[in-house]
């Protein structure tokens, strides 16, 4: 028997179901709340249609994951100046004593601690109700007043926190809440801003959190639905991001990085992810966390330009002189870099970018429009810039939007008009962009690696500004592996077959 749970909000219509309850001394032994009259269903209906309008309750059904089976109730009710009182109980005798209480108490303080934001919440409980009274001071509660048969207790956001650890997501609709978490991390880029992940339209963005005492860890990923299956996996979005946290990963304890790692899996199974694929940073040294799962691949190298040293001494690491030859080449024939803002600019870059995609034959997922760009670059949560190289006549060729953030420059997206390909201007930009980067304070300028990180030929045009690399690393997690291999056989795709791509099924 699968004993996981969820929560939904009580309706009208369960009145079909709590009745029954109602009329159970049993299920009442332990409250102050036992009926002294049959219930019927339409008492038991009205009543309901009366409190659910209070807006100072919150009452929940308990349910079984795979079934939806209402097996009891749960609710916060006298909800004013940020604390609640707490009542719980599982109406249905054959989920007695399964460990249910505790889920479901876990569950709802995780929803008043973080989507209420209380302060604090209070139950009273029967003092011969030993079972309740351990479900609750496992879950951090404490005594406080004792009277002859009940007892008060009383738990903390703080204490709860302390004690449990706290799960949560966080939406793209809550985006004041994004960006200030991932200001609260000491590395952070711009692949895990709210505004780089509003403009993705893969799927539905989420940043899943884990607290516990000082220490908290985030991750942010897409939600996607698996088409003609009631399952769904991950991904992140294009660039790199992984996880991110307010310590650096290797300090933080390993019974909290543990603690992390089970109630991220909790949530992968509650949610009927069947895979997690997400590109690391190669600057966070993320695998230190993600290792523990297993499924973390290399994927290559990224090439990284050092911006730390004199404009002199990265030019010395031009390879054999051509990229340098050929960057004074273009300055003394008229070509000249210089940034650009307007919405005309905007759209000019995005007629060359998507040119550059159809030349290339670039998946759908490489073409953005106007939009896309523009929203890209009005944003203060990061430093996004719009550069071009411009010809003598002042017509602009070349262009690439680059991205700083905590001093790490992102070549995010490029391009160059077809007829001027042979040029080389994308030359001159780079190293103009490496000299600019380096003023407002950048240490790296990440180039990227080839394409689908192979050392290739755009890969070696990258090498030939620099040899220093970066060790680029995907995250590629199987969380149902049953399900995984029907989907593969659904698709006729061999299990074994050698092929980088991650999940088979969307081959």
């Amino acid at each position: 028997m699968n004993d996981n749970i969820y929560l939904r909000p009580l309706v009208v219509n369960d009145a079909s179901t709590t009745y029954k309850w109602r009329n159970n001394p049993e299920v009442w032994k332990y409250t102050l709340f036992s009926p002294n009259v049959t219930i019927t269903m339409e008492k038991e209906k009205a009543w309901l249609e009366d409190i659910l309008q209070r807006p100072d309750q919150k009452r929940f059904a308990i349910c079984l994951t795979h079934t939806e089976k209402h097996i009891g109730n749960i609710q916060l009710i006298d909800i004013e100046d940020q604390h609640a009182e707490l009542h719980l109980f599982i109406g249905d005798k054959d989920y007695w004593g399964k460990g249910l209480g505790t889920k479901a108490t876990k569950l709802i303080l995780d929803y008043a601690f973080r989507t209420l934001n209380l302060k604090y919440i209070k139950l009273s409980v029967n003092r011969t109700n030993e079972a309740a009274i351990k479900i609750y001071t496992r879950q951090g509660f404490t005594r406080q007043d004792e009277g002859v048969s009940f007892m008060d207790m009383k738990i903390t956001r703080e204490d709860y926190i302390l004690n449990n650890g706290l799960k949560y997501l966080i939406t793209i609709d809550q985006e004041v809440e994004w960006k200030n978490f991932v200001k609260r991390t000491i590395n952070y880029d711009f692949y895990h801003s709210w505004t780089y992940h509003s403009l993705d339209r893969s799927g539905i963005p989420l940043l899943f959190v884990y607290e516990e005492k000082d220490n908290f860890i985030g991750i942010p990923l897409i939600k996607r639905e698996i088409i003609d299956s009631e399952y769904y996996d991950m991904t992140s979005v294009y660039g790199y991001s992984g996880p991110i946290s307010n310590r650096d990963f290797s300090s933080l304890p390993p019974d909290f990085v543990n603690n992390f790692r089970s109630n991220f899996l909790d949530f992968l199974k509650d949610e009927k992810i069947v895979t997690v694929f997400s590109r690391l940073n190669p600057f966070f040294f993320q695998t230190d966390i993600m290792k523990g799962f297993g499924g973390v691949v290399d994927n290559g190298k990224v090439v990284v330009i050092d911006l730390s040293v004199s404009l002199e001494a990265q030019r010395k690491g031009y390879h054999q002189g051509r990229v340098l030859r050929k960057v004074r080449q273009l300055r003394r024939n008229g070509f000249y870099v210089k940034e650009a803002r307007s919405a005309k600019d905007v759209e000019i870059f995005s007629l060359i970018y998507n040119l550059n995609m159809l030349r290339k034959d670039a998946s759908a997922i490489y073409h953005f429009d106007y939009k896309y760009f523009k929203s890209l670059l009005d944003t203060e949560e990061y430093d996004a810039r719009l550069f071009f190289v411009y010809d003598i006549d002042d017509y602009p060729i070349c262009g690439a939007i680059v991205v700083i953030t905590n001093g790490i420059m992102q070549a995010h997206l490029i391009g160059t008009r077809a007829e001027y390909l042979s040029y080389s201007p994308a030359k001159l930009l780079t190293d103009e962009i490496a000299n600019i980067g380096r003023t407002l304070g950048a240490k790296f300028y990440n180039l990227g690696g080839g394409l689908g990180f192979k050392e290739d030929s755009l890969y070696n045009w990258k090498a030939s500004f620099t040899d220093l690399t970066f060790e680029y690393k995907s995250w590629r997690f199987i969380v149902n592996d049953e399900v995984y291999k029907s989907l593969l056989i659904k698709k006729e795709i061999k299990l074994d077959t050698k092929v980088d791509f991650f999940p088979l099924y969307r081959l």
